[in-house]
């Protein structure tokens, strides 16, 4: 084979440019250099952040709906949801750099628990990039457990044909509301296109196994919890279970 090929290029042969490319992202895949992109990967995103928050009965809190594309698009709409017998939206702002023209103004209604917004961008050459679609404010009203969800989101590509862009497959949030009395309350969600909140009626008490006072028994507790998602053990509300809140056990008295 090798003597073919040493004849082949001493006739003056020159492989074809079909065979060369071949060849050279057969090398690169092996050497892992090349990573194929799936063609159903989606190009588009719209999403809440933050996806967690930990809050007593009146207080606000602000959550962002972001866009996110990798490629050229113009137009952004859908709708969100809440629980309006614990959430009231407040305010909005949708003077943002991402879209500057709005079809349709977001628009909430408390009593319905529902947010809906459509709005596109002037922006020569469209959209690309990681940017703040919107901001709502919300007030919390009283105790329980939820998620605020993105419904029918859609995002428009920047072609002119109103080409709709390929996003994440939506997922159902799961919605629950609990009781005070609770002492090992937890909000587990993964969907991406949702944020998960609790109300409490207060900080959780370092007092873990409930017996009215603050001993060894109640930080061997926490470590068994440090870095878990249950907010019983989140004592500062900054939604991670960490060294910080084992300082404030740990300085309890």
């Amino acid at each position: 084979m090798k003597k073919k090929i040493k004849n082949f290029f001493e006739r003056g042969g020159v492989l074809p440019l079909f065979l060369i490319a071949s060849i050279i992202l057969g090398s690169l895949a092996l050497l892992n250099i090349v990573t194929i992109p799936s063609m159903n990967e989606p190009a588009a995103n719209m999403r809440i952040y933050p996806t967690k928050k930990v809050l007593i009965p009146g207080d606000t809190f602000v959550v962002r709906i972001i866009v996110d594309s990798t490629i050229p698009v113009n137009v952004f709409g859908g709708e969100l949801l809440f629980d309006h017998e614990i959430l009231n939206v407040e305010s909005i702002d949708y003077n943002t750099s991402v879209a500057d023209l709005w079809a349709e103004k977001p628009w909430y209604s408390n009593g319905n628990g529902t947010l809906n917004f459509a709005g596109g961008t002037t922006r020569m050459g469209g959209f690309t990039g990681s940017e703040t679609l919107m901001t709502v404010t919300f007030k919390t009203l009283k105790e329980g457990a939820g998620t605020l969800s993105l419904h029918d989101a859609k995002i428009l590509r920047h072609d002119g044909l109103g080409t709709e862009a390929s996003l994440p497959t939506p997922v159902d949030a799961l919605f629950t509301i609990q009781t005070a009395t609770s002492s090992e309350k937890e909000v587990v969600i993964s969907e991406p296109n949702s944020t998960s909140y609790e109300v409490v009626t207060a900080a959780p008490s370092t007092d873990l196994n409930n017996d009215g006072k603050q001993s060894i028994a109640d930080i061997s507790i926490f470590i068994l919890n440090i870095g878990s998602n249950n907010p019983r053990f989140d004592f500062n509300r900054d939604g991670h279970i960490d060294t910080k809140d084992l300082s404030i056990i740990l300085n309890a008295r």
